[in-house]
């Protein structure tokens, strides 16, 4: 022991001395607790992250970098991450990191475009955004495979995928006034719209794709036809005037119609997707297919100022077929031009309207005869006035009894019906013989007036000088009569009664020479 230290105490233990414990301040649990939350939140953000898709827009508009949302149904599945120029500088490229629960969206026909405020055929979207930003929609395609690159749409469909109804595409030469959004109409009822329009590979005409909606898909049938209801339909022909309308968003947008034929037979739905022809107006939409087609040509010498192309050609009011062409002929032996008619004639409606069911294996050569018996009892072809108001023309097929006899000429390329003057040309030759009668009449009574006046007149007037001078003769002696009565009573009574008698034959007598004074004629043609 070292004799330097203190000499322990006897009564104390020996052994090893343990350090003071040291306990944990309670100022760190707030911190070591926001680190479990913050790894806590990045667990469940790094596995609610789902992946990450680019998308190609023209322009990026609106977008912004982490603040840009892309929404579905309005529910927030994804933002955009970053936004740069594709190489080609013609487009943009928009990194889009989308959430777990929208890895079901990403599939090979799913399409996305930016909402934004749009004003588009008659239709106003996303005003909303004005307030809340733009942002990305997205419609989930039906495809099973996935996808990570998608070219955006520049405008939004008109129809989505979970959208119920059905697609067609309709054929026309042309658009007309259609457009993206153009209503689609059922008895006047909007039941769908126009969804897109291409031109045709050929460059023949445009395909128009229309999408009717649910329940009113179901009408649209394998007999339905469709047609042009754009804007105001005004037409002047041969029927008159006739004004149509569908609706005034029609007349500023345009519109497509639908309806099934009355003549047709219940025809099964029509297939998705099916293709129609788009007619240019309801006449010709729901006008009876023609299965055969006869033309023929007709010849007419009067003016033909009034028909044109597509008039009708009428049967005692059945409409048996149209004018498809008009021409001038030169005929060298008349040395006149006559106008050359092409009459398009659908033989099949007769037997339809007749009641008779069309029988398909009729002959060329049945028609023909039965044709040309028809024409053998006076069947003629006339150019009729079908509209005063507009003047237009039409031609009539009727028979004529007294008509001169003809026959069909067969000899051209197209055969030649035989042809009746118009009825207003008819009425002239008929009227022009009664006119030349009555002219010869009248210059026959002219001659007989002119004759009165030398040889008759001159005699009526000297005699009616003679008349005048026995009147004043007999006045005079009734007067000296008058005088040489008044002494004899009796007598002067029977006297006075015969001069009264005298007196009214001596009146009658100057009326009858004053009334042959003034119109001798009246000898012959009576008084006036």
């Amino acid at each position: 022991m070292n004799p330097t230290e203190p000499a322990a105490p006897e009564h104390l233990p020996t052994g090893r001395v343990s350090p003071p414990r040291r306990r944990l301040n309670m100022i760190w649990i707030v911190p070591l607790l926001a680190v479990l939350v913050g790894l806590g939140l990045v667990a469940k953000t790094i596995l609610a992250r789902g992946p990450e898709v680019t998308l190609q827009f023209a322009q990026a508009e609106g977008l912004e970098a982490n603040k840009t949302r892309v929404k579905f149904k309005d529910v927030d599945v994804g933002t955009v991450k970053s936004i740069a120029l594709n190489p080609d500088r013609a487009s943009v490229r928009v990194t889009v990191q989308m959430d777990k629960q929208a890895e079901g969206l990403l599939v090979e026909d799913s399409r996305f475009w930016v909402v934004r405020p749009r004003i588009a055929a008659g239709n106003i979207s996303g005003l909303a955004t004005l307030l809340s930003g733009v942002y990305i929609a997205v419609d989930p395609g039906k495809s099973e495979e996935s996808r990570d690159e998608f070219i955006g749409l520049e405008e939004p469909p008109q129809v989505t995928s979970n959208t119920p109804g059905r697609q067609f595409k309709l054929s026309a030469d042309d658009l007309g006034s259609l457009d993206v959004g153009s209503p689609v109409y059922f008895r006047r009822i909007r039941v769908g719209r126009v969804v897109g329009y291409s031109l045709q590979k050929d460059g023949s005409g445009v395909d128009v794709r229309v999408f009717v909606d649910a329940p009113y898909d179901r009408l649209v049938t394998e007999a339905t036809r469709f047609w042009h209801a754009s804007g105001l339909e005004l037409s002047l022909n041969a029927d008159g005037v006739k004004l149509d309308m569908q609706s005034l968003l029609s007349l500023a947008l345009g519109g497509v119609a639908f309806a099934s034929s009355t003549e047709d037979a219940p025809a099964a739905r029509a297939e998705p997707a099916a293709s129609y022809t788009l007619h240019a107006d309801q006449r010709s939409a729901l006008s009876q297919p023609e299965s055969r087609v006869e033309k023929y040509v007709l010849t007419f010498h009067e003016s033909l100022r009034g028909l044109a192309v597509g008039a009708p050609v009428d049967y005692r009011g059945l409409i048996a077929g149209e004018v498809s062409r008009i021409d001038l002929n030169f005929d060298s032996g008349d040395a006149e031009f006559a106008v050359l008619v092409e009459v398009t004639l659908y033989p099949d409606r007769f037997a339809r309207r007749s009641g008779q069911p069309v029988d398909r294996e009729i002959s060329d050569k049945l028609i023909r005869q039965t044709l040309d018996r028809m024409v053998a009892k006076g069947f003629r072809a006339q150019a009729r006035t079908g509209n005063l108001l507009t003047g237009q023309l039409y031609v009539a097929l009727d028979f004529f009894p007294r008509a001169k006899a003809a026959k069909i000429i067969r000899t051209g390329r197209i055969p030649e019906l035989p042809t009746e003057p118009a009825m207003l040309v008819s009425l002239q030759d008929q009227l022009l013989p009664i006119v030349e009668s009555l002219r010869l009449t009248l210059q026959h009574v002219d001659a007989l007036v002119l004759r009165v006046d030398k040889e008759v007149a001159p005699e009526v007037t000297a005699t009616l000088r003679d008349a005048r001078k026995t009147m004043d003769s007999a006045d005079r002696m009734l007067a000296t009569a008058d005088k040489a009565l008044h002494s004899d009573a009796p007598l002067q009574a029977e006297l006075r009664e015969t001069l009264r008698e005298v007196g009214k034959a001596a009146t009658a007598v100057r009326n009858l020479a004053d009334l042959l004074e003034r119109q001798p004629e009246s000898l012959i043609s009576g008084k006036k």
